[in-house]
């Protein structure tokens, strides 16, 4: 899958370190065992396609370590069968399904439409419901992780209803997010405008499935009597540690760090950990 917008599309080359070795995923683990709360197989890929995802799986569940999984609806190989249905709900405490692969049309060079990816989303509700009604109580919730942007907008109240419809449990709103490095034409193409994010607050609520994502950032700033531009007094992701490939970390997630330009203003915030 080659979504224009990517960090690496945008950037226009790759990461550049390879897939992380089992064994620094399984030392990053054994360093942070004591408090750790969950894993985020973050990639820049597709997590399902990780070489070593099922030793991942079985080494957090061993452990009693909950993986936050997010996905781009494709579920290859076993992951689309039953048993790997399972095994996922089994060992995640969320698993995100992203739009994002339908809109492209095109994963690993075979065709991957939207009815597709909602059968997808619907078989793996289904596996999940199958096993409520066997008994089985800590399952993981089934969530969809939409970007929006300008060519989708018109369409992200259709995609609510649906999700409401087949009992998805949430949907984050994210607004696109765009590279200081990225090509001007890819903004004017899919970039939004902040009278369309008011608008989209407005349309995207639901009494029958959590919405969030930063969409509604700044709106839940405000409710908390916070200016949109006033200080916050600690760092989000203060809790955080990223590891990369190499077994080097990182407290702050921050796209424009990571992938774009680290010395512009878009790399830090006010209480950036890593600022200096």
């Amino acid at each position: 899958m080659k979504c224009p917008l990517c960090f690496l599309q945008q950037r226009g080359r790759s990461f550049g370190m390879g897939e992380m070795p089992f064994e620094t995923a399984v030392a990053a683990i054994q360093e942070y065992e004591d408090g750790l709360e969950e894993v985020i197989p973050s990639t820049m890929g597709e997590p399902l396609l990780y070489s070593n995802f099922s030793r991942l799986l079985d080494f957090c569940s061993d452990r009693r370590i909950l993986l936050n999984l997010t996905t781009n609806g494709t579920f290859p190989g076993m992951w689309g069968k039953p048993a790997g249905y399972e095994k996922l709900l089994r060992a995640c405490s969320d698993i995100k399904i992203s739009g994002l692969a339908f809109e492209c049309g095109d994963v690993q060079g075979a065709a991957f439409d939207e009815r597709t990816w909602k059968e997808n989303v619907e078989r793996l509700l289904e596996c999940r419901l199958q096993l409520v009604r066997e008994g089985e109580t800590r399952l993981s919730t089934v969530s969809l992780q939409m970007t929006l942007h300008r060519k989708n907008a018109c369409r992200a109240e259709e995609i609510l209803r649906w999700a409401e419809a087949v009992g998805v449990h949430r949907i984050k709103w994210n607004p696109v997010v765009f590279l200081s490095v990225a090509d001007r034409r890819l903004v004017a193409e899919y970039g939004l405008e902040k009278f369309d994010l008011e608008e989209l607050r407005g349309r995207l609520v639901s009494t029958k499935l959590k919405c969030g994502g930063s969409l509604f950032f700044e709106k839940k700033l405000a409710g908390c009597g916070t200016a949109e531009k006033e200080k916050i007094s600690e760092c989000a992701f203060r809790d955080e540690i990223w590891i990369l490939p190499d077994g080097s970390e990182q407290n702050c997630p921050n796209p424009e760090r990571r992938f774009g330009n680290p010395e512009s203003e878009r790399a830090q915030c006010e209480n950036c950990v890593m600022r200096g």
